[in-house]
């Protein structure tokens, strides 16, 4: 079937927590090679941007929204060329002799410079249905209430790009384990777009400041 949709949404905020830097410049260095499409705020100087990838306001006298996140630039990916997936899951049910079904599930880490946290990989079960695991990398939970099978991973990186799930389930047909949906989280981004460096606007002199990136999928289906 290959990918329906993949879309990626990205957002840089400032946050400024003292006055005496609200006037600041922040220099990007941008690597991607997917072909994200960026788009500046209204109020940041598009020239600057353009010419210097470095965000700062059109009206450099004033200062940045004190206390208060404000978006500066956000970017947009959309495809469906599977190559930009960035975590891999294919799931093969198959129908046994006697009404069961073996069901084998596969990820991996098609991005490696990725470092995925606490993945669950959620399996739809029929109703009453008693799952029998044979093989698991990782860990699993059976929720009875939910009708679901819950495949969790630590953490995903380098070091275990690849894993699988194999089950069997008794009074089931292949289309009852759709769709699976996956969660994760990761502080690594996405996109080869960094800060560098934040510089005061009057004499480029550095601001002391830190950086949290979060990564995590809105709505990720195989369905």
């Amino acid at each position: 079937m290959g990918v329906q949709q993949f879309e990626l949404l990205g957002l840089i905020m400032l946050h400024i927590g003292d006055e005496k830097f609200g006037r600041i410049r922040v220099q990007l260095d941008n690597k991607d090679t997917h072909g994200v499409q960026l788009q500046t705020h209204p109020n940041v100087d598009k020239e600057l941007f353009k010419m210097r990838s470095q965000v700062g306001l059109k009206q450099p006298a004033k200062p940045f929204p004190l206390h208060t996140d404000v978006g500066v630039i956000k970017w947009r990916l959309q495809s469906t060329d599977e190559s930009l997936v960035p975590f891999l899951i294919n799931c093969w049910p198959s129908e046994g002799g006697d009404g069961s079904c073996d069901v084998n599930i596969e990820y991996e880490l098609a991005h490696t410079n990725l470092e995925l946290i606490d993945v669950n990989i959620i399996i739809p079960l029929p109703v009453g249905c008693t799952p029998v695991v044979g093989e698991c990398d990782g860990t699993y939970t059976h929720e009875l209430r939910h009708n679901q099978l819950i495949w969790n991973l630590p953490i995903v990186d380098a070091s275990n790009k690849t894993g699988s799930l194999e089950f069997s389930a008794p009074r089931a047909i292949p289309d009852d384990f759709f769709p699976l949906s996956v969660s994760f989280s990761s502080k690594c981004s996405y996109t080869s777009i960094k800060i560098t460096e934040v510089v005061l606007v009057d004499d480029d002199s550095p601001v002391k400041h830190s950086i949290e990136t979060v990564l995590y999928p809105d709505k990720y289906e195989i369905v």
